[in-house]
């Protein structure tokens, strides 16, 4: 099965961190994306002003989705098309032709399978999971406690849609993360082999919020009022370099209270939650509110001069058009008319909004909103509730049967939130015993001593080292049992480490790539130009910012490059103009060998074979540039497999979604959780879940530790979120 397949964004390090060995993922994953419409709406939205050519900084702020557009047309650019770049297909002709956002033709007609039916290929559900397999609402709700099969039964529900006459086509799936996108792809496909497409461009789309929507904006950039397809997706490093460029043009020190790292935070934190900019800074910088909105205009100057658009971008701009062009949510709709939603406590306010002014024809939302734990990103379990109130006659389904872990580790999760609203009562599929202990330690080093103890035990009596993790609350709790382990040279694996994406000469690499395909990409031209000898960051800078205006070529203003980089130009020239992707890579492979050589000298030859590894993949993949290098900003996980012989090191939140024989939970005293800083109800019960997801990671045995001293002059007890008469089992061996 062709599936558009796209991944979700991960967070990169700086530049010039310690390199580790990296696996390479396969870029093959990501195919040509189709377009959704090749029609342009008649209202041309006016961008421009926002995103390319105004003279004052662009207005992507909480208002975006809410605030009439004025209509003034968008200029194209000019920049010549790299000579791979594709022509916009319409994946939905071939359902049905469309005029003014309705069809002409009706789609094909759905016929629902009975109950009874079975899938080819497919796995017995049980009678809950039947029910999402089967459900015909318009709105449906499915309240899936951890380990309870949800991913069976949404992908037998897209299976029996497919089966039953639902062209691939009209399926959106909405996932959180790659590895959940790549597990429903793989098993849909299983299970609809046999079914014939409904045209060569009958594929479904898959992805995260991010990725769907850079696709849309590439696919009808001028619908959009964007500049040109060939817009830049600035990563958090990327973003953070240019608030860093922001602070130095309007000439601010970061101080405690206004520092890059906060004000971009508040940025993001206000568009995703849909709070007033000025509200929100006003609350996180009182005195310094004003200071910090000026930097956010200069931060979105600096973006408009680089057409760059960051991650909070990509959704604002779709959400924007959605709530203003309603042909274009009209054609939306009729395309995708089949939505599921995965993961729905994590999503927050603008998350929503965007689903609901998509409005699909049938919308079935997947969460628990005991497993809501990012609320630091502005995700909310309250929107479960909101849901419902807006559509009262939805249909809820709850899974509570647990197919990971024995009863009393259910036990112990069901007792963490059974005060909780809407809380799941998990009972266990397995019927067999598990082990659940809580040990206190004096100290943090005598509680990591006994945790690898502990560990060498499980592996004696069989446990594979993959099969065991430890997790804990914060990086913080975790740091003696990681040295303890790097000490006795036990070999682990620590999850939200350094990606292949964010080694250093991989962004070098990439970079060049990146200026070659948008001239006006200002943080990869600061990268490319302090690759060079006798370039430092500040000239680099100075020359970035020389000229603010866009061009269609890098160096239209006659000046000369920085001494030492004069050979940057005709790389770029050879980079346009080369023919292919593993062309391009080959090329840049040649010519950047003694930049790398230069700013890596202790290991630059295995930083080499890293980038061989990637030129390889280059030309292997049908990837487009713009395809290619959204791979990297919005997907750099390498994902490699995990070797029997590594233990998993973990924080909680990183854990998620993930499973093991045996868990160790250390860190878990009163005075670590809840964090100290969690203060507020809301906070408190976030923490609360933390504890949730961290129990039911666990198959067969559970083992909470925490270190008596934690807090100097006040002993530790366990933390309130255990019930206290919960009936633990005694230490053995």
């Amino acid at each position: 099965m062709k599936t558009q397949f796209l991944s979700d964004p991960a967070r990169p390090t700086a530049r010039g961190g310690a390199h580790a060995a990296l696996s390479l993922p396969s870029l093959a994953w990501l195919e040509s994306p189709a377009s959704l419409a090749s029609a342009t709406s008649t209202k041309f939205a006016a961008f421009s002003n926002h995103l390319g050519h105004a003279s004052h900084p662009s207005q992507i702020d909480d208002k975006t989705l809410t605030t009439p557009l004025a209509g003034s047309p968008t200029r194209p650019h000019s920049v010549p098309p790299m000579s791979d770049h594709r022509a916009i297909k319409n994946p939905v002709a071939s359902r049905g032709e469309l005029q003014n956002g309705r069809r002409l033709t009706p789609p094909p007609e759905y016929r629902p399978l009975p109950p009874s039916a079975g899938v080819k290929g497919g796995v017995d559900l049980n009678p809950s999971q039947r029910e999402v397999a089967f459900s015909t609402e318009k709105h449906v709700v499915v309240l899936a406690g951890a380990g309870t099969g949800k991913t069976a039964a949404i992908v037998h529900k897209v299976a029996h849609l497919i089966r039953g006459g639902v062209p691939r086509g009209d399926v959106m799936m909405i996932t959180f993360t790659r590895r959940a996108a790549s597990e429903m792809q793989k098993r849909i496909g299983a299970l609809i082999k046999d079914i014939p497409k409904h045209g060569k461009d009958d594929t479904m789309l898959v992805g995260t919020y991010h990725a769907i929507a850079s696709l849309l904006l590439r696919r009808d950039a001028a619908g959009f009022g964007l500049r040109g397809s060939n817009f830049t997706t600035l990563d958090e490093d990327d973003a953070n370099s240019l608030m860093k460029s922001a602070f130095r043009e309007c000439d601010v020190k970061p101080g405690d209270s206004v520092t890059p790292a906060k004000v971009r935070s508040a940025l993001s934190y206000s568009l995703n939650k849909r709070i007033p900019l000025e509200t929100h800074f006003e609350h996180e910088f009182r005195e310094n509110a004003g200071r910090a909105l000026t930097l956010v205009k200069w931060y979105r100057k600096l973006k408009q001069t680089a057409n760059g658009l960051d991650y909070d971008d990509l959704l604002v701009v779709w959400g924007r058009r959605l709530a203003e062009d309603k042909d274009y949510a009209a054609r939306l709709r009729s395309a995708y008319r089949y939505v599921i939603c995965d993961e729905f406590q994590d999503n927050n306010a603008l998350n929503y909004e965007i689903l609901s002014r998509l409005d699909p024809e049938h919308l079935t939302v997947v969460g628990d909103v005991n497993q809501s734990i990012f609320g630091f990103r502005g995700a909310s379990c309250g929107l479960v509730d909101i849901f419902l109130k807006e559509h009262p006659d939805a249909r809820v389904i709850r899974l509570e049967k647990n197919y990971r872990s024995g009863q009393k580790i259910l036990d112990l999760a069901n007792g963490v939130v059974e005060s909780c609203p809407r809380a799941l009562v998990l009972t266990s599929a397995k019927g067999h015993d598990t082990i659940t202990e809580q040990v206190p330690l004096p100290t943090s080093v005598t509680e990591s001593a006994f945790i690898l103890d502990w560990i060498r035990r499980r592996i004696e009596r069989g446990t594979k080292p993959s099969e065991i993790a430890v997790l804990s609350r914060s990086s913080r709790s975790i740091e003696t049992v990681e040295l303890a382990l790097k000490f006795q040279k036990i070999p682990y694996r620590k999850y939200g480490g350094l990606a292949l994406g964010d080694s250093a000469e991989v962004k070098d690499f990439i970079a060049f790539l990146r200026l070659a395909f948008n001239a006006n990409d200002r943080v990869a031209l600061v990268r490319c130009l302090t690759l060079f000898p006798g370039v430092g960051e500040a000239s680099a800078e100075n020359y970035a910012s020389a000229d603010d205006e866009p061009h269609d070529e890098l160096f239209a203003v006659e000046r000369s490059l920085p001494r030492g980089a004069g050979s940057l130009n005709e790389w770029l020239t050879q980079l346009r103009t080369a023919k292919g992707l593993g062309a391009r890579g080959e090329f840049l492979l040649h010519v950047i060998y003694p930049l790398i050589e230069r700013n890596y000298p202790q290991n630059h030859p295995e930083r080499m074979a890293t980038l061989q590894a990637l030129v390889d993949s280059m030309k292997a993949t049908p990837l487009s540039m713009a395809e290619f290098l959204d791979a990297f900003s919005l997907e750099k996980s390498t994902e490699k497999d995990h070797h029997e012989s590594e233990l998993t090191v973990a924080t909680i939140h990183a854990s998620k979604g993930l499973e093991y024989d045996c868990v160790v939970l250390c860190g878990a005293g009163s005075a670590q959780m809840p964090h100290p800083k969690s203060t507020d109800p809301e906070a408190f019960e976030e923490e609360r879940r933390l504890m949730y997801v961290a129990v039911t990671r666990a198959r067969n045995r559970l083992l909470i530790t925490y270190p008596v001293d934690g807090v100097p002059g006040s002993p530790q007890r366990p933390s309130p979120f255990l019930p206290p008469k919960f009936p633990w089992d005694q230490l053995t061996g």
